[in-house]
């Protein structure tokens, strides 16, 4: 048996094989439980001569594996051929085995989801044969990889705002699904387009019907489903707090009734708000493809100030209003989604040093909203990247309280995999990894490095002072766009801020000098 057949045997090392050049890109996330064996001094041809069997119950994988090879690699890509192979696969619906040897490359998975997570891994790994001027062909290394998810629910939260551009999701998409991710929650900010409703959109509005459904066929064939949300309760200026912007007030003052004064909050004693809200669900909920799940929002709300609603008992408003566009949500066919943080008080000493935005009104409502609700419980350690944390009680009490719980990280990059261990441990419903609008450089790097590996219950290893992670990645998400424009390559759009004036690096330098630091 040679020294790779011993390899195949285990434990298997995180990333064995080429101890010469320990910092070769990784992939992302790593297989897990850890059976990845790789030795890249013994390559594998993965060009037109290769012959890729594929095992699959589905009769449209071999399809589609072929198609996006083609896609891929063009008139170098492999071959697919249904076959019958020996590989063990994880008791897991998702779950994929491949081998890469002298004999050739050969995938078994229990579903088309398998097939594609496969597929991207290979994608990952294989490089262009070397020595000639042109690609002619690719290599892999010798592998052997047996996988599967820890959690069903893996998702990524995306903001859409006005300075946010088509492409900027679209990117963002291909790599979700490239991670393994498989939902994407899209959150316009005044930036879908309705048809029924134009007066709740700014004007130069990009998120149009059209290119919701553009964007959910992609993600249809790549396997990640996009889902909508929209702000039913505070939120509702589609604008950030800090910015004091209003989407419908500042041009359309006739709708000032369907907003609490100020206009942060929706007016919930107004009938006419079901009534909106409910018509622009809808004709979000068809433009995204009639998804599974639709997110309501539903966070960092304010108490009434409204002369109608102070006349009814605050939680019963706020109940009756989230009780109701649940109710309406499920009749459309899909399970509704809230942020947590109303539903726990502040002042409660239960939650110190967790996220916690409720008065003892609101937190009232964990005992009144209907149990089939999403609680998508948000924990960002308050800006602490390097908290370690093992134990979550906020996840545990919704999970007690009898709602399916995810948990939501953002940049607290040491808690997400023990918060999604948690989450497995406690039976929760997945893990959603938020971005807000940080959606660039090093922090989309490792929102998505370290979000995508905890959700499928891998590790994260410490890369070189300069890793180049997801840049092949990234260019293979740039070429399947066909992309041509500087500003869609790259985690970044410019190399250098335009916004940092010359005087701003001057003052820089002349704190760093009266520091006595060389810079």
């Amino acid at each position: 048996m040679n020294s790779f057949e011993e390899l195949c045997k285990g434990p298997f090392p995180a990333f064995a094989g080429n101890d010469k050049n320990p910092n070769a890109l990784e992939l992302t996330p790593l297989p897990t439980p850890v059976e990845f064996a790789s030795d890249m001094d013994n390559p594998v041809a993965f060009d037109a001569s290769t012959e890729v069997a594929l095992d699959c119950p589905d009769a449209s994988a071999v399809e589609w594996l072929q198609k996006h090879f083609s896609e891929w690699y063009g008139a170098d890509a492999p071959k697919v051929a249904a076959a019958s192979v020996a590989l063990q696969l994880k008791d897991n619906e998702e779950a994929y085995s491949v081998r890469a040897d002298f004999d050739g490359v050969r995938i078994a998975a229990r579903s088309i989801a398998g097939v594609r997570w496969a597929a991207y891994s290979l994608r990952q790994l294989a490089i262009a044969k070397r020595g000639t001027l042109n690609t002619s062909g690719r290599i892999l290394p010798m592998l052997y990889i047996s996988d599967a998810p820890q959690l069903a629910f893996r998702a990524v939260h995306l903001c859409w705002f006005p300075e946010t551009r088509p492409e900027q999701i679209e990117r963002a998409v291909r790599l979700a699904a490239l991670c393994k991710f498989n939902y994407a929650i899209i959150e316009p900010w005044g930036t879908y387009k309705s048809k029924k409703h134009p007066w709740h959109n700014w004007s130069d509005a990009s998120l149009t019907g059209d290119e919701v459904r553009r964007l959910v066929a992609i993600g249809k064939d790549l396997g990640i489903t996009l889902i909508p949300q929209i702000n039913c309760y505070g939120h509702a200026s589609s604008a950030r707090s800090c910015s004091v912007k209003h989407v419908t007030l500042d041009f359309h003052p006739e709708y000032e009734p369907l907003f609490e004064p100020g206009g942060w909050n929706w007016c919930l004693s107004n009938p006419e708000t079901q009534r909106v809200l409910r018509e622009m669900i809808a004709e979000m909920y068809e433009d995204f493809g009639r998804p599974p799940y639709f997110h309501l929002g539903c966070d960092e709300a304010q108490p009434p100030t409204c002369p109608e609603g102070r006349k009814v008992p605050y939680v019963k408003l706020v109940a009756e209003h989230i009780t109701n566009l649940a109710a309406f949500v499920k009749s459309l066919g899909a399970q509704s989604m809230i942020w947590h943080d109303m539903l726990l008080e502040r002042d409660d000493p239960r939650w110190n040093g967790f996220v916690r935005c409720g008065s003892k009104d609101t937190a009232e409502l964990v005992d009144m909203l209907p149990k089939d609700v999403i609680i998508c419980d948000w924990q960002y350690s308050y800006g602490n990247k390097t908290e370690v944390r093992e134990y979550w009680p906020t996840i545990e009490y919704f999970s007690n309280k009898g709602f399916p719980v995810a948990g939501c990280p953002w940049m607290n990059y040491n808690t997400m995999r023990p918060m999604a261990d948690f989450i497995n441990k406690v039976g929760g419903f997945g893990f959603i990894e938020t971005t807000w609008h940080y959606l660039k450089g090093d922090d989309w790097v490792n929102m998505y490095r370290y979000g995508s590996s905890a959700a499928w219950g891998s590790e994260v290893k410490k890369l070189p002072f300069f890793d180049t992670v997801f840049a092949n990645a990234l260019r293979y998400v740039g070429h399947d766009m066909k992309v041509s424009d500087y500003h869609d390559t790259g985690h970044l759009t410019h190399q250098v801020s335009p916004i940092i004036s010359n005087n701003l690096w001057i003052a820089f330098f002349v704190f760093f000098c009266e520091l006595n630091i060389c810079i």
